[in-house]
C-alpha cells in the first residue's frame, strides 16, 4: 500500500510516521512525503503523526492514499511542555536511582555493623548489667600558707583524697554504659603547726582526716571497639555528710582481659571537699571553739578499675 502525505499548503511533509497501531507495524514519509507500507486486508485504518501538525486517523478505502495535514498552532507550547515534564520525569528517576544505590549502600554498612556488633558481643559482654569496682588517688590544690592564728596551724597544699567506690552499671551499647554508685572517700590534711602560739586540744593536731561518702550517676562512653578502648567517664553526684556536689570528668583506657573482665585507667578532674575550720567566738555560755567544714576544690585524681 502506497501514500502521500501533504500539509495545509500542499507541499509534502518528510518524516511523517504512519503507523497501523493495532499490528505495531509503522513506516515513515520521505523527503516527497511519500510512504509504503504492507499491511493486511483486515486492517481498515492508519494514524499518522507528525511534528506540528494535528494527529490524523485516515481510513483505508483505495491502493493509494493521501493525507492533507492541518497544522497545530499550539504545537511548539505543547512541545515544551512535554519536553519540560520529560525533563522533570528523567531527573526525578535519576535521583530516585540515586536514593536507591545509597540506601543499598547505607543498609549494606548497616548490615556489616550488626553483623560486626554481633561478632564483637560473642567475643566480648557488651550489653547487660556490669559491676565497677574502682580505687581514685587525688592531689587536691589547698590554700598556701592560710594561718589561723588562734588555732595555731597553716595548711599545706598537699591535700591527698582517696576513694574506693562501687558502681553498678548497665551497658546497653558496646560505646555506652550508665549506672550509680557509691563509696567511701578518706581525705588526709596535712597541717603545720606554728611553735609561736599555744596548741589546741585536738587527738591529733599533726593530720585531720575527714570521711565522705560520695553518692553519683556515671557515664562512660568508649570510642572504639578492640582489646584497648579509649574512653570517657563523667560523674555527678554529692558527697555525705557535708552535702558538697560532686563532679567528675576524665579521660583514660580500658583493657579487655577476657570475655567478662576489663581493667580500666583514668586521669580525671573533679570537685571535692577542702578541709578548712572556722573559729567560733566565745559567749558567756561556752568558750570559743573551731570547727571543720569543707569548701569545694578541684582536684587531678587517678583511678584504676575493673569490672565484671
Amino acid at each position: 500500500m502506497y501514500g502521500v502525505v501533504r500539509g495545509e499548503n500542499r507541499g509534502p511533509i518528510s518524516g511523517a510516521v504512519v503507523s497501523a497501531l493495532e499490528l505495531n507495524v509503522y513506516a515513515k514519509t520521505d523527503s516527497l512525503g511519500r510512504f509504503e507500507i504492507k499491511l493486511p486486508d483486515t486492517v481498515n485504518q492508519l494514524q499518522i503523526v507528525a511534528a506540528g501538525y494535528y494527529t490524523v486517523d485516515l481510513a483505508i478505502d483505495s491502493p493509494l492514499l493521501v493525507c492533507e495535514m492541518r497544522l497545530d498552532p499550539d504545537y511548539a507550547f505543547k512541545a515544551s511542555q512535554i519536553a519540560s515534564i520529560e525533563a522533570r520525569m528523567a531527573q526525578n528517576a535519576e535521583k530516585r536511582i540515586i536514593q536507591a544505590e545509597v540506601e543499598r549502600v547505607k543498609a549494606e554498612k548497616r548490615a556489616k555493623r550488626l553483623a560486626l556488633d554481633e561478632q564483637y558481643n560473642q567475643k566480648y559482654k557488651n550489653i547487660g548489667f556490669v559491676h565497677n569496682l574502682e580505687l581514685a588517688y587525688g592531689y587536691q590544690f589547698g590554700k598556701d600558707d592560710v594561718v589561723y592564728r588562734n588555732l595555731g596551724y597553716r595548711e599545706f597544699g598537699n591535700l591527698h583524697p582517696i576513694e574506693l567506690n562501687y558502681t553498678l552499671t548497665y551497658k546497653f551499647h558496646y560505646l555506652v554504659s550508665v549506672g550509680m554508685g557509691t563509696g567511701v572517700q578518706y581525705q588526709c590534711v596535712n597541717l603545720c603547726r606554728y611553735p609561736d602560739v599555744f596548741e589546741p586540744s585536738y587527738s591529733d593536731y599533726e593530720s585531720f582526716t575527714p570521711i565522705n561518702v560520695p553518692l553519683f550517676l556515671n557515664t562512660k562512653v568508649y570510642l572504639t571497639r578492640g582489646k584497648c578502648q579509649p574512653v570517657i567517664s563523667l560523674s555527678g553526684g554529692i558527697y555525705l555528710p557535708n552535702c558538697e556536689g560532686l563532679f567528675d570528668v576524665g579521660i583514660g583506657a580500658n583493657l579487655r582481659l577476657s570475655r567478662l573482665a576489663n581493667m580500666y585507667f583514668l586521669l580525671s578532674c573533679r570537685t571535692t571537699s577542702y578541709c578548712d575550720f572556722r573559729e567560733y567566738p566565745a559567749n558567756k555560755d561556752r568558750p570559743a571553739f573551731f570547727a571543720y567544714y569543707p569548701i569545694p576544690a578541684w582536684t587531678p585524681t587517678f583511678k584504676i578499675g575493673f569490672t565484671l
